[in-house]
């Protein structure tokens, strides 16, 4: 296996262990079956990124999440679910690019430039949708029209990046 190949999938599993802590610090009652099999399904996708199982993991890890985390109420709360996120989605970009290739093939510098920049994209787009419904969540906040309009901004915004980065990958003209 190849060395980039390796880092991807150790990636899988900080990612995946980051998201499982995140889970269990910010729960007031974490259930401990179901980290015990998520830790397993870790395992299991470091080796087989490209099963089933690994969709299994992903799910498992934001179900995890749903039923054991209450809804967030003070801002370090909102953070661990910004960071939640933010490992739930680099659990599957991991995931994936190491799926897309053989195990034995390096990982084109190429590749992985245009998978983090859009993994970075969508990162950078899940802000300000976090940072809305944080707003939104608080009692001085609720009803504001203001918010629905940043909402649509930052939308635009997100909309307008990535057209940029799409243009980027096409083959430029001299």
């Amino acid at each position: 296996m190849s060395r980039s190949q390796l880092v991807l999938r150790g990636l899988l599993c900080v990612a995946s262990a980051t998201f499982l802590v995140l889970t269990l610090v910010s729960s007031p009652h974490p259930v401990v079956v179901v980290a015990i099999g998520l830790v397993a399904l870790t395992a299991y996708a470091a080796v087989e990124p490209d099963s089933v199982l690994v969709t299994l993991l992903v799910g498992g890890h934001a179900l995890h999440w749903a039923m054991a985390v209450p809804v967030p109420s003070t801002t370090g709360e909102w953070v661990a679910l910004l960071g939640a996120a933010w490992s739930g989605l680099v659990l599957h970009l991991t995931a994936s690019l190491a799926a897309s290739l053989p195990g034995p093939a390096p990982v084109p510098v190429v590749t992985l430039r245009r998978w983090a920049r859009r993994g970075a994209l969508v990162a950078a787009g899940a802000v300000p949708v976090w940072a809305v419904a944080f707003l939104a969540g608080q009692e001085d906040a609720s009803g504001e029209v203001s918010l629905t309009y940043a909402a649509i901004a930052a939308l635009a915004l997100l909309a307008f990046a990535t057209w940029l980065l799409g243009r980027e990958d096409r083959p430029r003209r001299p």
